[in-house]
Order: structure tokens, then C-alpha cells, then sequence
């Protein structure tokens, strides 16, 4: 009896328990925690890194435009004159040479020049600078006044050839005339107008035509290559975009206009002949008899600024230049124009001439025949040049 109660008794408690699940489910939501926890942790250590990754990306930026700045490096030339007046203190200095391009890094140069003690030393005047100029160059320049004895005056008249730019530069101590012609040569200046100039064998100097003649500043020994960019910066920033507009006018490319310009630059030395003799070339451009230009002076460019620089006779490149051997243009501008020129191409009179031809004391004479030009050869003397005046 009792058995069977003490059984009765335990079948009763065996119905009134429930399963225990509580165990499973806490290990469950325990792993999914650890798990969470895991990927939070793997996600800031990311961010953390990329955060740093980041930080020394800016910081070496930071550092590498420093040290292009503190040296001159990777700037494109900028010449600019300065104004320094009475009294200026380093800071005001500082930020007109940020806000003329001169630096690039205001903080970096103020320290590096209190450090040289330039705020004691800046000596009033006018100073020509360049964005291609370290930051020891800067602070020599504003210490030396306007007693500078690296600075030449260049002038460079419309019609010079590059070959007379590089003597002339050599001249005054700037550069060699070998190290001028090789920049232009085989350097890419980053001008678009680069890209458009044609590629021909027979082409003598790729840039011929584009170094803008005018006065320039330069330092003594000056880099080449920021030499060159000087002029080319120069004919960029005056042949504006109504010059390109004309040309599209008229059906010229640039370096079609600079090609014709450079004819009548050195065959019209006064301005006010120029359009004149601009139109007789025009007449031949268009005229099925008179195919060649026939100008003296494209004969001269051979004889004087090609042959005597070239290892070894190249006929085809002398009859490219010689327009009593080739037909319509030469095959690129025999001197650098100036603007008076250029304009003259674009806007040029309007006759019926064939021929002409100047006297030595600056006289045109201009025919429509062949005869009518014999004729004025006569009246013109010995020393004249124009069209069809040789054999």
C-alpha cells in the first residue's frame, strides 16, 4: 500500500513539472552577443585604420605640396612684380606673395622666414618674382632691394627667329642658345595650343612662330625650361579668344595665321604696310597662276637659321621653308610675329596685286603683272626684297 502511494505520489510530481529550457535559450542569446560584439569591434578597429590610413594620406600630401612649394617644384612659371612698401612687416609680405601665386603655403613660409630673420631685413621696392623660385630664392631677392645683380631686361623685337632669341638670351648671361632651343624642342608646355601645331618632318623648329616677342625679365642662369614658358605664357595670354574667333572667320588655323604673319613681319616692318602686303599673299594663296608666295625672306630663313645648324644637308626641308620651291604656305613661320602682324593677316586690304616689292629707304611698290613688277625691281634698286625677285 504504501508502494503504491509513494508511486501515485511521484506520478503526480512527474505531471506537475514543466521542461527546463532555459539553459538552450541563455546560450543562444549569449553567443549571438559575442558575435555582435565581435563585429562591432573587427568595425572600429576598421574605421579606425581607415581613419589613419586617411590621416597619413592628408599628412603626406600635406607634406609633399610643402616641399614642392618650399622648393619651387611642380609650379608652372609666374613672373609678377611686387610691391613692397615702407616699414611692410613679414605677414603682410607673406600674404601678397600667397595672393600673387609666388607661394602656395602662407603658414610654411612665414615660419621658414622668421626663422631666417628675413622680418628684420625686407628691404622696400619693387621685385620680380617667380612661382618657380624656393623660398631661400624669395627671401634673397627681398633682402637684396632693388640693387639686384641676377635680373636682366630682355628685349626681344617682333620678327626675331628663335635663333636670334637664343643668342640674344645667351647674351645676357639668361641661358645658352642650345639649352633655350632644346626646351622648346622636346618639352610639353601644357598649352592647348601645343596639341594643335602640325606634325611634319620637315618642320625645322616645332615652336617657331609662338615666342611672343616682348620685354621680359629674367634671373641670371635661369631654369630653360621656365625661360621658354615665359614667352609661351605670354603669346597665350595675348592671343585671346577673338583672335581664334577671327581666325575661324576667315578659314585660318593658328598656326596658318602665325605662319602668313611671320612672312609679312619680316617683309613689312612698318605697321602700316602690312595689310597691304598681307593681301598681295592672299592673291596668290587664291590665284591658279601665281601658286608660289615667291617672298625673299622665307629664302633668307633657309640660308641664315636653318643650314648652318643642320649635320647634314636636307633638301627637302629647305624647299619645305623656300616658297619659291613650294607651293601655298611653307610648311611652318619663319620668325615670331608680333600682334601688328597677326592682325594684319586677319584684317587685310583689300587689291588686286600680285607683286610688290621696298627700297632700302622703306618704300612699297605694288603690281598687278609681270612687267608692271620688272618695272618697279627698277625703280627699287639694289638692296629691295618682296615677291618674285629671284630666279
Amino acid at each position: 500500500m504504501d508502494q503504491q502511494n509513494r508511486q501515485n505520489n511521484n506520478t503526480a510530481e512527474n505531471k506537475n513539472k514543466k521542461p527546463n529550457t532555459s539553459t538552450g535559450t541563455s546560450a543562444s542569446t549569449n553567443a549571438k552577443s559575442k558575435t555582435k560584439k565581435k563585429l562591432s569591434r573587427a568595425m572600429s578597429t576598421f574605421l579606425i585604420v581607415l581613419g589613419l590610413l586617411a590621416l597619413s594620406g592628408l599628412l603626406s600630401l600635406y607634406i609633399l605640396e610643402s616641399a614642392n612649394d618650399f622648393l619651387g617644384f611642380s609650379q608652372q612659371s609666374k613672373q609678377v612684380d611686387v610691391e613692397v612698401p615702407e616699414n611692410a612687416s613679414l605677414s603682410s609680405v607673406t600674404s601678397q606673395l600667397k595672393k600673387e601665386g609666388v607661394i602656395t603655403q602662407y603658414l610654411n613660409f612665414l615660419i621658414y622666414a622668421n626663422f631666417k630673420k628675413l622680418d628684420d631685413t625686407i628691404e622696400p621696392g619693387t621685385y620680380t618674382l617667380d612661382a618657380m623660385m624656393s623660398y631661400d630664392d624669395i627671401i634673397y631677392a627681398l633682402r637684396a632691394g632693388d640693387e639686384r645683380d641676377d635680373v636682366v631686361t630682355v628685349t626681344i623685337p617682333e620678327g626675331f627667329s628663335v635663333r636670334d632669341i637664343a643668342e640674344r638670351l645667351e647674351e645676357n648671361n639668361v641661358c645658352t642658345q642650345d639649352e633655350f632651343i632644346e626646351a622648346l624642342n622636346t618639352i610639353d608646355f601644357g598649352y592647348e595650343f601645343e596639341q594643335n601645331i602640325p606634325d611634319d618632318e620637315n618642320r625645322y623648329l616645332k615652336l617657331e612662330g609662338y615666342v611672343f616677342p616682348d620685354t621680359y625679365q629674367f634671373f641670371i642662369d635661369e631654369n630653360p625650361e621656365s625661360v621658354a614658358r615665359k614667352f609661351l605664357a605670354a603669346f597665350n595670354k595675348r592671343v585671346t579668344s577673338d583672335y581664334y574667333d577671327r581666325m575661324e572667320e576667315v578659314g585660318l588655323t593658328l598656326d596658318e595665321t602665325l605662319t602668313l604673319a611671320s612672312i609679312v613681319q619680316k617683309e613689312a616692318s612698318n605697321p602700316e604696310k602690312m595689310a597691304d602686303v598681307a593681301e598681295v599673299f592672299f592673291n596668290r594663296l587664291a590665284s591658279s597662276t601665281y601658286p608660289r608666295l615667291e617672298s625673299d625672306v622665307t629664302v633668307n630663313y633657309v640660308e641664315n637659321d636653318i643650314k648652318p645648324y643642320l649635320e647634314k644637308s636636307n633638301q627637302a626641308m629647305y624647299d619645305a621653308y623656300n616658297t619659291y620651291a613650294c607651293e601655298g604656305l611653307p610648311v611652318g613661320p619663319i620668325c615670331n610675329p608680333g600682334l601688328d602682324a597677326i592682325n594684319a593677316v586677319l584684317y587685310p586690304s583689300s587689291h588686286d596685286y600680285y607683286f610688290f616689292i621696298s627700297d632700302e629707304e622703306g618704300n612699297y611698290y605694288y603690281a598687278e603683272t609681270w612687267e608692271e613688277h620688272l618695272a618697279n625691281i627698277e625703280k627699287a634698286g639694289i638692296g629691295g626684297h618682296g615677291t618674285s625677285t629671284q630666279d
